[in-house]
């Protein structure tokens, strides 16, 4: 057969009822499944899924990478038709990262216990859900990738160690005019109280749905209300808080996204990936910028010391504006190329930020286009979202 062997997994239950008055009718009628469908198991180390029944590589996982690889590899109730994929020839699927992220979920009681009782679109369904688990979902050199949101130890525990950088970007290697900056608007910043619904579930026993508020404790008491429902796979307090101070840590941090281009030569970027960008800038002020009139007298808001500044300036009796070096003595210019002349002081400051890479995109003339999100760091390079995130 071209196909491997596929299982087909069902569950089959029977009600008998004998005639009588007490049913007037029956509502829905809930099971309590103490297992899942067998699935590959992603998680390195498969004795921290042994229940004393099963040890091996397949079988019933609470582990939302789990779920995600059978979607996308199963003939039956995936799409491994589809992509021409199986458990055994995942060639689309990055592994490795299912791996550490499987690590990450398990460290950090991440569980996902719940069921998909409707058709949903795959791709759609793994983006919703990810950030559930704190995790991004991406594709990278054409694989589907689970990548955790922080920095994460070899054992899955969150790091705080100095995130790795894979490369640095410069004026040398951004192409110009290319780097756009934005910055998120005033109702993305805003200060708000998570408020997350989860399940409460006791084996044999009618779920119980409950809610969990938190706010940052820097916040006051009256500030918007935003809910997440996480009650379809959420069935611990903990899983909810950490979701909450995840959701809360984005909002306070993350100020801004670039893009900008670069050329393909020696880039060694995926999404998911950690970068530097260093870049320069020279913020206007009212009291650097002046007039200089056809006999060298300087005119500007504020005085301006005697000096030898680096200036911006147009004159004119030239289409461009040009940078020099403005003498000034007694507020007065003796150089008679600055005559009759607007000019500004250049006060160049450098910053160095963090990023972490969302898209790569490969443009027409065969350069790529980078898309990056802020992540804040401390002076030692440590991830500020990892920090708020554990306490």
């Amino acid at each position: 057969t071209p196909f491997p062997t596929r299982r087909f997994p069902i569950s089959t239950a029977g009600l008998v009822l004998r005639a009588s008055n007490s049913f007037a009718r029956l509502d829905q009628l809930r099971v309590w499944l103490g297992r899942g469908v067998q699935v590959r198991r992603l998680h390195p180390d498969l004795t921290t899924y042994n229940d004393n029944i099963n040890t091996t590589a397949e079988g019933p996982s609470n582990l939302f990478t789990d779920l995600v690889f059978y979607l996308l590899t199963n003939f039956t109730a995936g799409a491994g038709s589809l992509l021409k994929m199986s458990a055994v020839n995942a060639n689309l699927v990055n592994i490795a990262d299912f791996e550490k992220t499987s690590r990450f979920l398990r460290a950090n009681k991440l569980f996902c216990n719940g069921a998909l009782t409707q058709k949903v679109n795959i791709r759609e369904f793994i983006s919703t859900n990810a950030p559930n688990f704190l995790c991004n979902f991406a594709i990278s050199d054409g694989k589907f990738s689970l990548i955790p949101v922080v920095p994460t130890e070899i054992n899955g525990e969150i790091s705080t160690n100095p995130v790795e950088v894979k490369q640095i970007f410069t004026q040398g290697n951004i192409l110009q005019d290319s780097f756009e900056l934005e910055y998120l608007g005033a109702e993305e910043r805003r200060d708000f109280r998570a408020v997350v619904r989860y399940r409460y579930e006791r084996q044999n026993k009618l779920p119980q749905e409950k809610t969990l508020s938190v706010r940052l404790a820097s916040s006051g008491e009256d500030i918007a209300l935003e809910s997440f429902d996480l009650t379809q796979f959420c069935t611990s307090r903990s899983h909810a808080f950490m979701v909450a101070r995840y959701f809360l840590a984005l909002r306070k941090l993350v100020t801004h996204t670039i893009t900008f281009s670069t050329t393909i030569d020696g880039l060694d970027l995926a999404p998911g990936n950690f970068i530097k960008v260093i870049t320069e800038s020279s913020p206007y002020t009212s009291a650097s910028v002046g007039y200089v009139s056809g006999t060298g007298v300087v005119t500007s808001a504020t005085e301006i010391q005697d000096g030898t500044y680096a200036v911006s300036y147009y004159s004119s009796s030239s289409e461009d504006v040009l940078n020099g070096e403005l003498q000034i003595s007694g507020g007065v210019v003796t150089d008679s190329t600055f005559f009759n002349t607007i000019f500004s002081i250049v006060n160049r400051s450098t910053s160095e930020n963090i990023y972490l890479v969302e898209q790569l995109t490969f443009e027409e003339d065969m350069t790529i286009r980078v898309v990056a999100s802020e992540y804040p760091c401390d002076s030692a390079q440590g991830s500020e979202l990892a920090k708020m995130i554990i306490n």
